[in-house]
């Protein structure tokens, strides 16, 4: 676990630093500069991007996470491993192309009638799933070689804080809003280019071209990438596509309201990133070796360390929801989304609570079942969108999300104990939930006898619910990875000092 912390820390640094750049795009640059419709028509851009991308790169990115363990010892494997790996989702593109540019009324009819500002960046769109596959596919690459730094780096802060740049200067009316969808593709080939020159200087052997892997090393691969299609595209689907619903369905103005308060409720998953992305590798070598006690370790200290980030980031934001909506450029009409924020942030956190059952699934002999659950819950998160959104609108998408999270974790949590008898709870879980429970009675009562202003508010009702929470964590040892890191935090000043 040495190496997943380091690098889950240092990943933690770069994600919560780009929150801070999300959140003041999300909480203040973007309702100040940008109207909900062009706010709107960014996430739907960003959220189809992320769509096309789980269906074109053909599982490429899934099956590296799997097999690169395998072939990482020779360098004429790896290096047709590679090769394959790069050459491969040039077939998806070749299909998604043909049919985006010869049915493109397809496409359109989709967004014509309630978001038709959507359409006039069909061309860039095509060129945004492009970039965005390959820089997944060199992340993957990056993250086979425990190296998750520097791909979260381009994606959650240099790529924020360009879009960030860019709203600033639209709205010193010095570019325009096409201009700004125009960087965010010029955003995506930076990132491209910075992997590819990382990835050269970290891999000491050069890949050399001409060799290959055996018909049923292919077999297996691209069966396994096709699988990755299925299920992978289905978890894209539940995190995505309720943006794309609602600007169908009821308009870009409202998937803009939507999106600030789904942001802010996703906020709560960062940990789960960091920890999850490092955790991959690690899990995929460990069922390569068929070590269940590792796989249980992993299950069990990722879960108590996510329920504990979760549940603090959950209370911060719960508890300081209504002074932050007072506080924002156009908070009143952004505060149509406060349900949003509870159903979406609730999800976030019983997700991050069980663990990797996702990572540890996918990556099992079960991978089939794993993925093909993937797309059952993709299915009911469509159907309750599209019979919510029209009755409750944002709460309905947002409902929606929560319930499908629900599901998916208690078939998964199931499934784990009936195949492996490993689950991610301990007794620790029971006195974490505790400790939360506690904190939201004491903060409830303290937060009732003052009225500041908002933003005093916010920063005296965050000290309350740190202190508490942080002190019950701490005081009862519930996660040993968080009392060794401040352990050694604390050394370090000591010698500083000394």
């Amino acid at each position: 676990m040495g190496i997943v912390v380091r690098q889950g820390a240092k990943t933690g640094v770069i994600l919560y630093v780009g929150v801070l750049i999300g959140a003041l795009n999300n909480l203040w640059f973007f309702p100040k500069f940008l109207s909900p419709d062009q706010i709107g028509i960014l996430r739907v851009l960003l959220a189809n991007e992320l769509l096309l991308f789980a269906f074109v790169q053909l599982g490429t990115t899934g099956f590296i996470d799997r097999f690169f363990p395998k072939f990482k010892e020779s360098i004429n494997k790896k290096s047709a491993f590679v090769q394959l790996s790069l050459l491969y989702p040039l077939l998806g593109f070749a299909v998604f192309y043909t049919l985006y540019f010869l049915f493109p009324d397809i496409w359109k009819s989709f967004f014509a009638q309630k978001s038709p500002g959507v359409l006039r960046y069909y061309h860039l769109l095509a060129l945004l799933v492009f970039l965005f596959t390959y820089q997944q596919i060199l992340a993957a690459f990056a993250r086979a070689h425990f190296r998750i730094v520097i791909p979260n780096f381009l994606d959650n802060f240099l790529l924020k804080f360009l879009i960030l740049s860019m709203i600033i200067l639209l709205g010193w009316q010095i570019i325009s809003f096409d201009q700004v969808i125009l960087g965010l593709v010029l955003a995506r080939l930076l990132n491209v280019l910075v992997l590819i020159g990382y990835l050269y200087q970290l891999i000491p052997e050069k890949i050399q071209w001409g060799h290959s892997l055996s018909k049923s090393e292919v077999k297996e691969i691209i069966t396994y990438g096709l699988y990755i299609v299925i299920g992978g595209a289905s978890v894209i689907i539940i995190s995505n596509f309720d943006t794309v619903m609602i600007a169908s369905l009821i308009g870009t103005k409202y998937a803009g309201i939507y999106t600030i308060a789904f942001f802010i409720g996703t906020v709560v998953e960062m940990p789960r990133r960091a920890l999850g992305q490092i955790a991959v590798p690690v899990i995929s070598s460990a069922w390569q070796k068929n070590d269940l006690a590792a796989i249980k370790e992993i299950y069990q200290k990722t879960s108590i360390n996510q329920l504990i980030a979760g549940a603090w980031a959950l209370m911060l934001i719960l508890g300081n929801i209504q002074d932050l909506f007072l506080i924002m450029p156009k908070g009143e009409v952004y505060a149509q989304g406060l349900y949003v924020v509870v159903f979406i942030g609730l999800a976030r956190f019983i997700d991050m609570s069980i663990g990797t059952n996702h990572e540890i699934l996918l990556y099992s002999k079960y991978y089939k079942f794993n993925l093909l659950s993937n797309v059952f819950l993709a299915s009911i998160m469509i159907g309750l969108n599209a019979v919510l959104i029209p009755i409750y609108q944002l709460n309905g998408a947002a409902f929606a999300t929560l319930f499908s999270l629900i599901i998916f974790n208690i078939i998964r949590f199931v499934f784990l104990w009936v195949k492996y008898k490993i689950q991610p709870f301990t007794s620790k879980t029971l006195w974490a939930l505790l400790v939360i429970g506690g904190t939201v009675t004491i903060t409830y009562f303290l937060t009732s006898l003052y009225a500041f202003p908002p933003i005093i508010n916010i920063i005296v009702t965050s000290i309350i619910i740190s202190s508490l929470f942080g002190t019950g964590v701490l005081a009862l040892k519930l996660s040993e990875d968080l009392n060794q890191l401040i352990l050694k935090v604390y050394q370090m000043i000591r010698r500083k000092r000394s």
